[in-house]
């Protein structure tokens, strides 16, 4: 059905998966369109194979219970705890000095109990599983010895008689497969059987005896088909098939989400995949000071961090920037090495930048800002696709300024050389035309002002 669903669904001019889930999801709330699969009826000639929860309310006019000489999973009552939903928690008791432990009353108790469920519920998957046959019924079953098996309940028949016309409930319990209570049952009334239930045997070596053996016929394939004759028109129709390009082919290696510090290493004439490396570090609360290695990508994470914690009604000197770093340590953001890796003379001279005196006098600030876009990905791509991508980012900062003016920072901490400022916005050019785009998006509004803010060079750039 789904099949057929989405042959209906090509022929029309919608194309992709997403469009193609939206289909389906519509017509199965909104229309009796949604017809069933065409199921296999319980009468049609075929042989069905199921289990016996499958099969309930079912019926066939042949039914082969198989595998009744399975043992029952009683493995749960060998757990050292067990719980019951009435009798509660039955544990073994364990004994350290004596380095033994066995059940206890409670346990013993609640291990009885939870057997009899377990072999009440298989009693009645056992009804289930013979009674669905309407004219024959074949049950099979595996033991490694009938005779000393037949011996045995005739011995338990002869200690435990019938109780008011039942079986005794006793020699119910000690058996632990389907095959036991239907050899059991058997051996009670075996008068009333014989012209119902015909038992029959069968030795492992006897069956192997009856299974044919199949000669591999050994043919030479390349002579086959060197001498099958195929017309131009089945080849070109073969090559058509195993020629055959999917023409959305590029759509299906567009990621459909992706981050803003991924698509500024994306080469902007090429398709490329990012792949992302896994890594799993090891958790800062299990390294200790030592271990701890300050790099340079987690130098520039620092100083973002701290720039993120400036508060513009405070007029910073060292001391107030020292004591800003110092509580950040005490609340355990960073740690003693992380610290002290921080130069504390790049966060002053922020403070005495432009931007800084035009944060003192905005009416509104907004740091480490998470944003979402929705781009044409042929934008990014430069392919021809009506895909989109969503984007997502984070802004360092914007600001509208006294005079209503929207501004929008991004610091960065790279290497530069002074002088070479155009390599920075070469550098994050598009990745700040994101951010302008998702704000002007937000506000409505033009973005007045894009600064690159050099931690390095102690700079604001105007881009």
């Amino acid at each position: 059905m789904l099949f057929q669903k989405a042959k209906d669904y090509e022929r029309a001019n919608f194309k992709g998966l997403y469009n193609f889930i939206n289909f389906i999801d519509k017509l199965k709330v909104s229309s009796g369109d949604m017809s069933s699969a065409k199921l296999i009826g319980e009468n049609d000639n075929v042989v069905r194979i199921m289990s016996i929860h499958k099969s309930k309310g079912l019926e066939f006019p042949v039914v082969f219970l198989s595998s009744t000489g399975k043992k029952f999973n009683l493995n749960d009552l060998k757990e050292d705890v067990l719980l019951h939903q009435e009798m509660g928690i039955g544990a073994k008791y364990i004994d350290y000095d004596k380095q033994v432990k066995f059940d206890t009353l409670s346990k013993l108790a609640i291990k009885d109990k939870i057997l009899l469920e377990t072999l009440s519920e298989e009693m009645r998957i056992l009804y289930v599983a013979l009674t669905r046959a309407k004219e024959k019924l074949f049950i099979t079953g595996v033991t490694r010895d009938l005779k000393k098996d037949l011996e045995k309940i005739d011995s338990n028949i002869e200690r435990y008689p019938k109780e008011n016309g039942k079986i005794n409930p006793i020699l119910i319990k000690k058996c632990k497969k389907y095959l036991e209570w239907i050899l059991l049952v058997y051996q009670y009334e075996k008068n009333l059987c014989n012209d119902k239930v015909e038992l029959n045997t069968y030795k492992k070596k006897k069956i192997l005896k009856t299974l044919k053996k199949i000669d591999n016929e050994e043919i030479d394939v390349l002579e086959e088909l060197e001498s099958k004759k195929t017309n131009k028109e089945e080849l070109n129709k073969i090559a058509k098939i195993l020629d055959y390009e999917y023409q959305n082919i590029f759509d299906t290696t567009i990621p459909t989400k992706t981050a803003v510090t991924t698509l500024k290493k994306l080469e902007s004439d090429k398709k490329i995949l990012v792949e992302k490396e896994i890594s799993l570090p090891k958790p800062k609360f299990l390294k200790n000071e030592k271990e701890e290695k300050i790099t340079s990508e987690m130098k520039g994470t620092l100083v973002h961090l701290v720039l993120q914690k400036l508060d513009v009604k405070v007029d910073y000197n060292k001391e107030k920037v020292n004591n800003l770093i110092e509580e950040l340590e005490t609340k355990k953001i960073i740690t003693t090495k992380e610290k002290e890796a921080i130069n504390k003379n790049k966060i002053l001279e922020f403070t005495k930048s432009n931007i800084w005196k035009e944060l003192k006098t905005a009416k509104e600030i907004e740091k480490e800002k998470p944003f979402y876009i929705n781009l044409p990905a042929k934008e990014i791509y430069k392919e021809e696709t009506n895909k989109n991508i969503l984007v997502q980012g984070i802004i360092d900062l914007y600001y509208i300024d006294k005079d209503n003016n929207l501004n929008l920072v991004d610091y960065k901490t790279d290497y530069v050389e002074k002088g070479n400022e155009k390599e920075l916005i070469i550098k994050y050019k598009k990745q700040l035309e994101l951010y302008k785009k998702a704000l002007e998006d937000t506000y409505k509004k033009e973005v007045k002002n894009t600064y690159i803010y050099s931690v390095y060079l102690n700079k604001e750039i105007k881009i």
